[in-house]
């Protein structure tokens, strides 16, 4: 019996990794209570990565399972079982690393930051989950409003942070009309909108088709923070709390970058837009490398530079996604892999603290070792210095 009833949840896990963050986002509306409503995010987090996780390894296993049909457009490969189960364990540790910082924008808005945070990790696991672009674009407008949202709940105690909340919305409405308009583009001259039909897809207009499919990437840009298109990054993340920082500055970049991956993989292979997508993806990987990189030399706040690293890895990851094999794709969810440890570490340490300024950390490892130790260790990732899970993602890169 306990084995059918294991069956039946495998079969249904991706509709379960995107349904159980919606119906714990409810129960923590419903709790009212900033305790109780944080456990109940966590163990409804909890269960979302051990389903995520066990389906992902029964994928990449020899037998793959079969997904229920359920009415609604599912189709799981390999790098969204692999990206869904990553955003399912990542949003695990955010909500409790969270759970010390959401009595900064106090106790009545703590269920507000859990249920947003969990809606934003159900939007962007839909997004690795859906099989039309349509739907993609539903679930990452979701996502990135429960991101926005989450920005100006906790913009209480300074300007800066609304701010930044109001460039996202802007900056996040023009990557919408970009990706709507994309969409629009590539389903009319690929004759459909799903998403594995790309590949094999007879494209009558490839002009047209490139330039959807470029629009779509470019739109995903924006919300991934990839340079030139982070105007909003620095403005959301300089004077963020720490539940901001977890849900906007490691959750919503690393749920736009698995996206961004997913679309890559199936628009980089089809053979009339290959050439020009790979191109694009690695002139803009290139120059937010360089961007990121000169950005947070010249940074004297940690969370900027914390972004502005990110913004670097960012590029790293296009860089391997614009190579366009299977050794390339396995690079870039690497460095997913590693930007989310190193974000967590770096975010994480700054929170325990309250360290925003880099001359705080003059003597914080007296004060504070182990927070002084993670972000140590998530800026030793971030550099891809050696025996690090940067380095591993960049070692990969030059293989």
């Amino acid at each position: 019996m306990n084995g059918a009833y294991l069956d039946l949840v495998r079969a249904h896990a991706p509709l379960l990794m995107i349904v159980a963050p919606l119906v714990g986002a409810a129960l923590t509306l419903v709790s009212g209570l900033a305790r109780l409503s944080w456990v109940v995010a966590c163990i409804v987090g909890g269960v979302a990565a051990v389903i995520g996780i066990d389906f992902a390894l029964a994928v990449f296993s020899a037998a793959s399972p079969a997904i229920a049909e359920v009415g609604v457009a599912l189709y799981v490969d390999g790098i969204g079982a692999f990206a869904g189960a990553l955003m399912a364990l990542t949003l695990t540790f955010v909500l409790v690393a969270a759970g010390a910082t959401l009595k900064e924008a106090g106790a009545s808005a703590a269920p507000f930051n859990v249920a947003l945070l969990l809606c934003a990790a159900a939007g962007w696991i839909g997004a690795l989950m859906a099989r039309d672009l349509a739907a993609v674009f539903v679930a990452v407008e979701t996502a990135w409003l429960a991101a926005v949202g989450l920005t100006a709940v906790n913009a209480v105690q300074a300007r800066a942070p609304l701010n930044g909340a109001l460039r996202m919305l802007s900056l996040g409405g023009v990557g919408a009309a970009l990706m709507l308009l994309g969409i629009g583009l590539l389903g009319r001259a690929a004759g459909s909108f799903e998403i594995d039909a790309l590949p094999l897809a007879h494209i009558s207009m490839p002009s047209v088709a490139g330039a959807g499919a470029a629009l779509v990437l470019l739109g995903l840009a924006v919300k991934a923070g990839v340079a030139p298109l982070h105007a909003w990054s620095a403005a959301a993340l300089g004077r963020s709390s720490g539940v901001v920082s977890f849900g906007v500055g490691v959750l919503a970049v690393l749920g736009a970058l698995s996206v961004m991956t997913r679309v890559s993989a199936y628009t980089i292979t089809a053979p009339e837009l290959g050439a020009a997508i790979s191109a694009a993806l690695a002139g803009l990987g290139a120059v937010s490398v360089i961007v990121g990189s000169v950005q947070a030399v010249g940074s004297t706040n940690l969370l900027r530079l914390a972004a502005y690293a990110g913004v670097s890895q960012a590029g790293c990851v296009l860089l391997s996604v614009a190579l366009g094999s299977p050794a390339g794709f396995a690079a870039a969810l690497m460095q997913l892999v590693a930007f989310a440890a190193a974000g967590l570490a770096l975010y994480g340490g700054a929170a325990a603290g309250r360290v925003q300024a880099l001359d705080r950390l003059d003597g914080y490892a007296q004060r504070a070792p182990l927070a002084s130790a993670a972000i140590t260790a998530g800026a030793l990732s971030l550099m891809g210095a050696p025996l690090t899970l940067g380095f591993l993602g960049r070692w990969r890169l030059v293989e």
